[in-house]
């Protein structure tokens, strides 16, 4: 935590001008091994097959993903009211370096609830294309993303998102907003010429955190890999100068309800 706050104003350079910023370090791995521990009870619980003890998370996810996706996506959510999930954000000191990489005031800062994203071996149904976070909470000015591994370490071919270095400076783009597979949500950005070849695969260690604009382009980058990649996402709304809705606060996923992949997360 301490290396990663003195570091804070080299990362304060890179998340001005390149919209993102990874803090090194910052949880670690007992918080993690907690949160990981959390889910799995869930998960354990959710199913009719109660014979698991002897798997390990990433065959319990795929056991689980078999009978039935609402079950792991479920279990995703779970955690965005966990104990796992307030000690290892609020013992990590992420909030005062995040304070310090974007340039804000904790006092300004709200959280909607964190929630996992399983991103299953070799299956894109639900990866998003290029998109803005901010798209799909129009109602914040000031809107950040933290996004970390849980289970392992990322790199471009087990499954990460991909950013647009300096994408985020032209605010709120034009996009195209449709349903995938009739109705998975999508805003999807338009690019600029040559945006595209300048994409950042997000490689991090477990521990590691992504602070990201809340303009920042992204895409999920597929996990090509034999096991589930696990990420979580909390998304943070600086309401400095804008009054409060707590009903805003609610909407925890992109997707639309009451179809099969309303139980899926944001990549």
């Amino acid at each position: 935590m301490n290396d990663a706050i003195q570091l804070s104003p080299l990362l304060q350079k890179s998340y001005s001008e390149r919209g993102f910023a990874i803090i090194p370090h910052i949880f670690t791995t007992t918080a993690l091994a907690t949160l990981r521990n959390s889910f799995r009870t869930v998960l354990e619980d959710a199913g009719a097959d109660r014979a698991v003890a002897d798997c390990d998370l990433d065959q319990l996810i795929l056991r689980r993903e078999a009978e039935n996706h609402g079950l792991v996506y479920g279990a995703s959510q779970s955690v965005g009211s966990s104990v796992a999930t307030y000690e290892l954000v609020g013992g990590s000191g992420v909030f005062d370096a995040i304070c310090k990489v974007a340039d804000c005031a904790k006092s300004e800062l709200h959280l909607m609830p964190m929630y996992l994203i399983v991103q299953l071996p070799s299956d894109e149904r639900f990866d998003y294309p290029w998109h803005q976070d901010g798209a799909y909470y129009p109602w914040c000015k000031k809107f950040l993303t933290l996004w970390f591994p849980i289970n392992r370490g990322t790199k471009r071919d087990t499954g990460t998102i991909s950013l647009i270095p300096g994408s985020h400076r032209e605010g709120l783009r034009e996009a195209d907003t449709f349903l995938k597979h009739g109705y998975f949500k999508q805003i999807q950005s338009k690019l600029g010429p040559n945006e595209e070849a300048q994409e950042f695969p997000l490689e991090m260690q477990l521990g590691d955190c992504c602070v990201m604009n809340g303009n920042t382009v992204h895409r999920s980058v597929a996990n090509h890999s034999n096991t589930p990649r696990i990420a979580a996402v909390l998304r943070i709304a600086n309401i400095a100068g804008q009054s409060y809705d707590r009903e805003r606060f609610y909407c925890v996923h992109k997707s639309v309800a009451h179809g099969p992949g309303a139980e899926t997360a944001s990549p």
